[in-house]
């Protein structure tokens, strides 16, 4: 089981968290990308975010940020 690790940030970004076993610089992830203009959110710290038509959703706390329908 993965432990976490919380890091205050010193900018507009929020908190984030450390997963133990995940390296914050790996994008060997898929990218997928908004199809319009949409708000998306984190499931582990509910940060939100608005993305364009065309951004990538980005990943927050080792998992893809979730469309807000």
């Amino acid at each position: 089981m993965p432990v976490g690790e919380f890091i205050p940030q010193k900018n507009n970004q929020g908190a984030s968290f450390h997963i133990e076993g995940l390296d914050p610089q790996d994008n060997s992830f898929v990218e997928v990308k908004a199809e319009e203009d949409a708000q998306v959110y984190c499931r582990t710290c509910n940060k939100l975010q608005s993305l364009k038509a065309g951004e990538v959703i980005p990943i927050c706390c080792g998992k893809m940020m979730s469309i807000i329908d």
